[in-house]
């Protein structure tokens, strides 16, 4: 058997743990700005995570980096629930995603204020061009008939996630029914006055 055939069976498990140190370092991490704001160490996430420093700083060699991964990784879901989404109700489809998002932030009210501040890295291409192919469609659709205004741009939904996760922490023990409000009322401010003629 050559060299070559010895080392090639190791990459594949090399992968996996790589992949498996990442998602280790993307939870800490989330727990950590949960726990500390996003003043905490590397340092300190890496021995939440269990791997040393220099494993987290290979993976994400800034602070802002790891910050727009946690970010990613928390709102991703609002993009792929609305590719998949197939209802024939477009202001449904519309704020279905939303509204699941915001759901999300309420039920860890301890991470909604940490979770304002790391929404504000999803002007970063990497976070916003997901959910910029997720909505744009459903956007265009409701427009077209009507139930939305035309001047909406993702940045009107990232302001109402944002907005929520800043609802949620300054409400303690009313997070859902704060939460709930605010939301109805953000939303109302996307619709359009005027239905499309049919």
């Amino acid at each position: 058997m050559s060299q070559m055939d010895q080392t090639e069976p190791s990459k594949p498990a090399l992968r996996a743990d790589a992949e498996r140190n990442r998602r280790l370092i993307i939870d800490a991490a989330y727990e950590a700005f949960a726990d500390e704001g996003l003043d905490v160490s590397l340092t300190e996430i890496a021995r939440r995570a269990g791997v040393g420093f220099a494993t987290v700083q290979r993976r994400f060699p800034t602070k802002a980096a790891l910050v727009t991964e946690v970010v990613r990784a928390q709102i991703a879901h609002i993009g792929e629930d609305a590719a998949r989404s197939t209802t024939s109700d477009a202001w449904t489809a519309f704020t279905t995603p939303i509204l699941d998002c915001c759901a999300h932030q309420v039920k860890d009210p301890g991470l909604a204020g940490a979770l304002a501040q790391l929404l504000s890295a999803a002007s970063q291409p990497a976070v916003r061009e997901p959910l910029l192919d997720a909505f744009e469609p459903l956007a265009a659709r409701a427009v077209a008939e009507g139930v939305v205004r035309k001047d909406i741009t993702i940045d009107d939904v990232l302001l109402i996630l944002k907005g929520n996760a800043g609802v949620i922490a300054n409400s303690p023990g009313e997070e859902a029914e704060a939460s709930q409000r605010f939301v109805e009322m953000a939303l109302r401010g996307l619709r359009s006055e005027m239905p499309a003629e049919r």
